[in-house]
């Protein structure tokens, strides 16, 4: 029941209202709390965090002065000359008496150094001997009977740290101490090695009594171990959770944590003398408690506001249930004392109703006309199976019936040279407008779907709908229904190609497939629709064509074709005026003739177009424009007369530029170089006696022969070779070793082995084979060659 009142309730408009205002107050209410509390945490960033900061600096610099002025000491004791001699004093009484001087004076020294109100005591320690010498007690010549052994068991790491500062008790240990001191040691060095070391004792107490102390924070001091070095007393924070606050600051100057259920701003700064960590902590509670109150009371102030949002929407709907429960009483009315299904036996029926709106709805959501045009495309292209093309055309079609089915193909006329004449924005906007009026110019009297069909059009699947102008359903009678149906859809047709030339800036042709039932013969039509748009090669432009159109026959074109592409070249680099013109013009003379098959017309212009850049890109000729950017669309929208004077301006184009080439000093020397190779192949010529010839270094030779031809001399100088030695085979007796040397070989095998190459046979067989063909000689037994003649002709 719970479910279904609140589907009724979320489908009501002013509910839904109700609960969007109300939404949108509370959440408006709670980010305003949230960004004045953000706000106003920024802005004691700003005002609490420098203070605490510059303080934690002011202390910084203090322990720094009182280091540096207790580390110069310790320097200058360490490079005192009677600190290395006591360094490297040995204990017995022979030395210590040569030596008295320097401990006494060493010990005077070390007195001065301590009387600073700062230091303590001050010693010198000797790592060979194990002596020392204090400030306090004087000359030990074993360091284990000092009252003060606190330092022993670390004075040691001076050998590979150049400073050492420590918290130590004086006396022999931590429980036993009276005072306690911060040591600073220095090495005493001598020929790269530690000898011994400089200790200086700073009073704890005075030290950090210097320490600028806030009445409301807490400062800590940590050492490179994360020892603590400064508070000694208890503090307000408890030390066993100091190290979690220190990972959580890890090396950003400030952070907000909480300690013992309370939260603090935490500040912190680093030493770059003693590598000390000072700390700082302030106790945020009384700073935030007012503008937490504020942040809480706007968020209990949202959560009100939905309360009445909610209450609202459940007294408006109060009145919309009570036809329902007026239903339920009446339902159990009959039946006191048992409980009756009443109201939720009407669950089942509203539901399957809701279920099939929401069945309908996804249809919508899932974009059903996107589908269907993806659907159509995969169909023409053949991009799935039997089964899985009928199982989708029931899930996207269920709203068609069985009538007959037809394809359309839309395409722009001229496609090329209209889309150089639009920006790409202009072109999508255009073709999107031509799909708009294709539908719905069909849509009144059929249904009607497209997708885009390569660059140049639509392709439209179309199915007749039952009872409008004439058009049924297929029955008993297919063959006059389908002349019907051709007969409506060719006028509809003419009609859409005349509405798009008076709407938009361009033309399209139609050419319409046979008609079908079954969505699996959707390919056969679009085929026979494309063979039908061929037509316009020869009727124009603007035009619909149908697949029962005559076709023509077109039966010998593909060699015709060949050879009349080989003409044409031919024509363009004999340079005869007009020549390649003229033999296009009789070329169309000759397709409107015979009205050949159009498909095998725009495949021979398109082996014409390839082989015309081929031989642009051989000739070091630059192609036309027109063929720099061909493709195969280019021609498939052409009607004939535009595809002469395309042909017309591309061999123009290329006979201009030829002429241009020839009278080029780089073509001039080329066919000097062919030249003097088809008059010397009978000498054992190479690429340096060539260049010896036109007076060029080999390099250039090589690159610029390269460059004009497309072949290397030496390719082209055996091509020659293997020319000449053909003929001389054919049309002579000579043997093979004469004919070799008559065309520069003067090794019988380098010349079979090289002819062979070129020939796929030897030189005698070559002269067996051709022999036959001619009628000159019996053809030999057993031996079958085929059509071996076509590979060797020159």
């Amino acid at each position: 029941m719970l479910r279904l009142k609140l589907r009724l309730i979320l489908k009501n408009k002013q509910t839904r209202l109700i609960l969007l205002l109300t939404l949108s107050v509370s959440l408006i209410i709670s980010v305003i709390g949230l960004l004045s509390y953000s706000g106003y945490r920024k802005g004691l960033d700003t005002e609490l965090n420098t203070p605490n900061i510059e303080l934690l600096q002011i202390n910084l610099d203090v322990t720094n002065r009182a280091f540096r002025e207790s580390d110069n000491k310790a320097l200058d004791a360490a490079y005192s000359r009677d600190v290395e001699a006591f360094a490297r004093l040995q204990t017995d009484e022979k030395s210590l008496s040569n030596n008295a001087s320097v401990i006494e004076r060493l010990q005077k020294y070390l007195k001065a150094l301590s009387s600073h109100e700062e230091i303590h005591s001050a010693e010198v320690i000797s790592f060979e001997n194990h002596a020392l010498v204090s400030s306090e007690y004087g000359y030990l010549p074993d360091w284990d009977q000092a009252p003060d052994t606190t330092w022993v068991p670390w004075i040691r790491d001076i050998q590979r740290k150049p400073l050492l500062i420590k918290r130590r008790w004086y006396g022999t240990n931590h429980e036993n101490g009276t005072v306690e001191l911060l040591s600073l040691a220095r090495p005493v060095v001598k020929d790269g090695q530690v000898i011994g070391a400089v200790l200086v004792d700073l009073d704890y107490d005075r030290f950090f009594s210097k320490l600028y102390i806030h009445l409301s924070n807490s400062q800590y001091v940590y050492d490179l171990e994360g020892e603590l070095i400064y508070p000694k007393l208890k503090s307000s924070v408890p030390l066993n959770e100091m190290d979690r606050v220190l990972k959580e600051l890890d090396v950003s100057p400030y952070a907000y944590v909480e300690v013992g259920g309370m939260e603090y701003m935490a500040n912190q700064t680093f030493s770059d003398v003693t590598g000390w960590r000072l700390v700082s902590l302030v106790p945020m509670d009384k700073l935030l408690k007012h503008v937490k109150l504020a942040r809480n009371m706007m968020l209990w102030l949202a959560f009100i506001s939905i309360l009445a949002g909610c209450s609202a929407v459940y007294y408006y709907n109060y009145a919309a249930f009570r036809p329902m429960k007026r239903i339920n009483s009446l339902l159990n009315s009959g039946y006191k004392g048992t409980r009756q299904g009443g109201l939720y036996d009407l669950e089942p029926v509203i539901g399957k109703l809701v279920v099939e709106f929401h069945r309908k709805s996804l249809v919508v959501e899932r974009s059903l006309p996107e589908l269907r045009s993806k659907y159509i495309e995969d169909v023409i292209q053949r991009r799935m199976g039997i089964q899985e093309m009928r199982m989708k055309w029931e899930q996207y079609f269920s709203d068609w019936d069985g009538s007959s089915l037809a394809v359309m193909i839309v395409s722009i006329d001229r496609y090329s040279t209209w889309a150089a004449s639009f920006p790409e924005e202009d072109k999508m906007l255009l073709k999107y407008a031509l799909n708009n009026i294709l539908l719905e110019w069909l849509e009144p009297h059929w249904k009607a779907v497209s997708a885009p069909d390569e660059q140049s059009g639509f392709v439209v699947l179309l199915q007749f709908s039952e009872g409008e102008d004439g058009a049924t359903t297929r029955t008993g009678a297919d063959t006059d229904v389908d002349a019907k149906e051709s007969v409506l859809l060719r006028k509809s047709a003419d009609r859409l190609i005349q509405v798009v030339g008076e709407h938009l800036p361009l033309t399209i042709s139609i050419g319409i497939g046979h008609i079908f039932s079954d969505i699996y013969e959707a390919r056969q039509s679009f085929v026979k629709g494309r063979e039908a748009l061929g037509l316009r090669l020869y009727e124009g432009y603007g035009r619909s064509h149908m697949s029962t159109d005559s076709m023509g026959e077109g039966a010998h074109v593909s060699s015709a074709a060949g050879n009349r592409n080989v003409e044409i070249i031919r024509a363009i680099e004999s340079q005869e005026a007009g020549a390649s013109i003229k033999l296009i013009s009789q070329w169309g003379e000759e397709l409107r003739l015979h009205r050949t098959s159009p498909m095998q017309v725009y495949l021979s212009v398109h082996e014409l177009m390839e082989e015309l850049l081929k031989w642009c890109m051989t000739h070091s000729v630059t192609p036309p424009d027109q063929l720099v950017d061909y493709h195969w669309n280019q021609i498939l929208t052409l009607d004939l007369p535009d595809m002469e004077k395309q042909l017309f301006s591309i061999v123009a184009d290329i006979g201009e530029k030829l002429a241009g080439h020839r009278q080029s000093k780089e073509f001039v020397r080329v066919q000097e170089m062919m030249d003097y190779m088809e008059h010397h192949l009978h000498l054992n010529i190479g690429l340096q006696e060539i260049a010896d010839q036109v007076h060029m270094s080999v390099s250039s030779v090589s690159s610029m022969f390269k460059e004009e031809t497309g072949s290397t001399v030496y390719d082209y100088l055996t091509g020659l070779r293997v020319k000449k030695a053909c003929a001389l085979l054919c049309e002579t007796h000579l043997k093979i070793a004469e004919i070799a040397d008559q065309v520069g070989y003067r090794n019988e095998n380098s010349f079979i082995r090289v002819f062979r190459k070129h020939k796929q046979v030897t030189p005698g067989k070559f002269r067996e084979i051709n022999r036959c063909s001619n009628g000159y000689a019996d053809p030999p037994k057993g031996r079958h060659f085929g059509n071996l003649e076509d590979k060797f002709e020159d």
